[in-house]
């Protein structure tokens, strides 16, 4: 009977063994809990990346390579700097912003909805009329002489409309190209279909906006060099995957990713102009 009750405890306690690692490893091998390594797996999420309209093209092909290698699904949506603030201060979703201009920022640092952030790229901003340029326009001075068409960002909505609005006003000029002014629009993107449509004579658009068209070129105006614009990239406090957006922040800022923003015409925020 001593025995029998001997080989009944042993039995009993390899049974509740082998059932707790079995546990363990199901755990372990979970999506989104906490792995071997220490790290959660965040393969087979999903984040909200908001970005500025002018950076459509690098995070397209940037989100398609981080979605490849991480797992990790990218949902973007572009807008206006201010549009996508207000969008993520109403609704309270999203994991990622990345503006213009870094000073889009402030408006969500003020609210404690930013976690962290990192530079990424430059905005460097350039003068740029339709292709031939038919206007003849050869500096800021030009946009204010009689029938010339200007198109210029609402600076209520985009970087590029505020620094345009700088540039002008420090040149004395603001007042003076007002009356010719055709559109405010409220992205980048826009004033380059109002130059390629040859709507405008001259607009203040983004340097990287004239990468790889045929429609637009750029007019050299040294002094626009003082006002170039660094682009950020956050996480937001909203976020309901931390982890995955992290990963997507350190992707977008790595030298590797770094080869498609200037394959797209931006300069890396942490390197010298030449």
């Amino acid at each position: 009977m001593f025995k029998w009750s001997r080989f009944c405890i042993v039995l009993l306690a390899i049974v509740l063994l082998t059932a707790g690692c079995g546990s363990q490893l199901n755990v372990a091998n979970k999506p989104g809990t906490t792995g071997g390594d220490g790290k959660k797996n965040v393969k087979g999420k999903s984040i909200l990346v908001y970005s500025g309209a002018g950076l459509r093209k690098p995070l397209e092909e940037l989100s398609k390579k981080f979605q490849a290698e991480t797992g990790i699904t990218v949902e973007l949506t572009y807008g206006g700097s201010s549009q996508c603030t207000a969008q993520i201060l109403t609704t309270e979703k999203g994991d990622v912003f990345l503006p213009g201009d870094v000073a889009e920022l402030q408006p969500l640092t003020e609210k404690g909805k930013i976690e962290l952030q990192k530079p990424v790229v430059l905005h460097i901003p350039v003068l740029a009329v339709p292709k031939g340029n038919p206007a003849k326009i050869k500096s800021l001075q030009d946009m204010a002489k009689q029938g010339v068409k200007v198109a210029l960002g609402d600076p209520q909505s985009c970087p590029i409309g505020k620094v345009a609005d700088k540039i002008l006003k420090d040149q004395g000029l603001l007042e003076k190209v007002e009356p010719n002014i055709v559109v405010r629009t409220a992205n980048v993107s826009e004033l380059f279909t109002y130059l390629a449509l040859q709507q405008a004579d001259a607009a203040i658009i983004w340097e990287d906006n004239l990468l790889g068209n045929d429609k637009i070129e750029a007019v050299s105006v040294p002094e626009m060099t003082r006002y170039i614009k660094t682009v950020p990239v956050a996480s937001l406090k909203c976020s309901r995957q931390p982890e995955a957006a992290a990963q997507f922040i350190d992707f977008v800022t790595s030298e590797k990713a770094m080869t498609v923003w200037e394959k797209r015409g931006f300069k890396p925020a942490r390197r010298s102009i030449s």
